[in-house]
């Protein structure tokens, strides 16, 4: 997703997926969260991300079992960040926190060329050790997902570079110290789902789960594909390139924007999900209008949708 410039970007897109398993390992490692402690998980849980706080009288853990944050880890603000945790809280919510490693300078992307090794000489450790400890302090087992879309090369991120060997040091960097200081967080490696993705592989020993994002923007689809795809072609090439990596899989962003039947037939297939991809597991709505310019002069799509849209096709709440 395009750099959104709040320090901290709350409330998940929606987290469908209830990381439930067929055998008790597979149960205990898709579980990742208070979410697990309902007294019935379903196999399929609901997520969002919401910074207008749409969904707020979505309370029932079964309904919407996540919810997830941006934080940028060098402007992070604790006070904001642990509102956001009584918030999830409050409506029972799990948590999914999406670390975005930016550099320090002003802009936030000079100086991409260092970031991993700046990194690996330990220049964000009190980074790490601050995002972290408040990340400890989260009840259950929350979701850290560090320096995501690293395949997508576009100068959007400084973390996403012709530097595979360098991405994969400084996520097990990160990993290796996070998980000594908030233990039962269960880490998150997110590509956007190119091609190239299987090079910035960080190795099983440092991922739990794998996130990808998906989305379903009518005017994209036109002018890229020639016609309007499907939730499910949309989904089915990226969980292919990760699916072999025998890790729960959750869509970590997902949109709709296009015409009222477009919206609603993506919406109408997300029941569909668990069913057509075995590994998926959660699906994280991003319920907020799109912060930065998509290329060919597609603007800025507005993914949001409103509970009862939502409700009423999807029928995942």
């Amino acid at each position: 997703m395009p750099r959104i410039v709040p320090v901290l970007i709350a409330t998940v897109l929606l987290a469908f997926g209830g990381f439930a398993a067929q055998s008790a390992k597979a149960q205990t490692q898709s579980t990742f969260s208070e979410a697990a402690k309902s007294k019935k998980q379903t196999d399929f849980s609901v997520g969002i991300y919401d910074p207008d706080k749409r969904y707020k009288k979505v309370k029932r853990q079964r309904q919407l079992a996540y919810e997830h944050v941006f934080i940028a880890w060098h402007s992070f603000d604790t006070v904001e960040f642990q509102e956001r945790v009584a918030y999830a809280r409050k409506r029972r919510r799990a948590m999914m926190v999406t670390v975005e490693p930016w550099t320090k300078a002003p802009n936030w992307v000079d100086g991409a060329e260092n970031l991993f090794s700046d990194i690996l000489k330990g220049e964000f450790d009190e980074e790490i050790t601050t995002v972290c400890t408040e990340v400890s302090a989260i009840k259950g087992k929350p979701l850290v997902r560090w320096g995501h879309e690293m395949e997508e090369v576009t100068g959007r991120y400084p973390w996403a570079r012709h530097d595979s060997a360098g991405y994969i040091s400084a996520f097990r960097y990160f990993v290796e110290r996070c998980s000594t200081i908030a233990r039962k967080a269960k880490f998150v490696w997110s590509p956007i789902g190119h091609e190239p993705l299987p090079e910035y592989y960080p190795g099983d020993k440092y991922v739990d789960v794998i996130g990808i994002p998906v989305w379903g923007y009518q005017k994209a689809d036109r002018l890229w594909y020639g016609h309007d795809r499907t939730f499910k072609e949309a989904v089915r090439t990226k969980y292919e390139r990760v699916s072999g990596y025998k890790k729960p899989v959750v869509i970590a962003e997902i949109g709709v924007n296009g015409s009222r039947k477009y919206e609603k037939k993506w919406l109408s297939s997300f029941k569909e999900a668990r069913e057509a991809f075995p590994r998926l597991t959660a699906m994280l709505y991003f319920n907020m209008r799109e912060p930065s310019e998509w290329p060919s002069g597609l603007g800025k799509p507005d993914w949001r949708v409103n509970p009862k849209m939502m409700r009423r096709y999807s029928k995942l709440f």
